[in-house]
């Protein structure tokens, strides 16, 4: 079936703005703006980060091998490649204890396993649960860097770092890749990929709730 309004992914994104708008305000994101966190809630994140970050770095392999549409199979191994270099950056800059000592949170584990699951899922419910990843992470990042305080912030190189980079040619890539086949999909498929693209930025939101409460 072919759709002839908007792309998906733009559906998708006004739809369930709320969501971001909601996780914009969270502490977390607010103190780090400040430079008011809690060094010790700040390590738990990275540490919790580090833990997903290996976990997703396997569902963009897995989709890269998934992906029969040659450009996409290459869009994905892009993003595996600079998914790696993240984590590769967050290891050297950050990172004090060794990974294989570092438990997850119940919160994380649960995402984790959300990621799990998008691996095994038909490609259009994939690729819309793994879209939040992506354009949440490129929104705050333009938000925290617009509006951090510099004077004494002990962030600031962390938002620099991250924060400032808006990955927006990774998130026109996978915009692209939801808009090829939500465009195509039945409204059954649709509304299975707004479900799990609603999922995944809920998760978005439970993690970075759960780093600050380190817990």
């Amino acid at each position: 079936m072919q759709h002839n309004q908007q792309g998906w992914s733009e559906t998708a994104w006004q739809k369930y703005l709320p969501i971001y708008e909601k996780t914009q305000q969270l502490p977390f994101i607010q103190e780090l703006i400040t430079g008011r966190l809690n060094a010790d809630s700040f390590m738990f994140y990275i540490e919790q980060d580090a833990l997903y970050l290996q976990v997703f770095t396997k569902l963009l392999r897995t989709m890269s091998d998934r992906m029969t549409e040659s450009k996409f199979k290459w869009y994905f191994r892009d993003f595996f490649e600079e998914n790696m270099a993240a984590e590769k950056g967050l290891h050297d800059s950050y990172l004090i204890r060794d990974l294989s000592s570092i438990v997850p949170t119940a919160t994380c584990q649960q995402f984790i396993e959300f990621n799990e699951e998008l691996a095994t899922l038909p490609i259009e419910l994939a690729v819309a649960g793994m879209l939040p990843c992506f354009i949440v992470y490129q929104q705050l990042g333009i938000y925290i860097h617009d509006q951090h305080i510099r004077d004494g912030n002990q962030y600031i190189d962390w938002i620099d770092m991250y924060a400032g980079i808006e990955h927006s040619e990774s998130v026109r890539k996978l915009r692209e890749i939801c808009d090829h086949y939500g465009n195509q999909a039945s409204d059954f498929i649709r509304t299975q990929m707004d479900e799990y693209y609603e999922e995944g930025c809920l998760w978005d939101q439970r993690f970075w709730q759960s780093c600050y409460e380190m817990k």
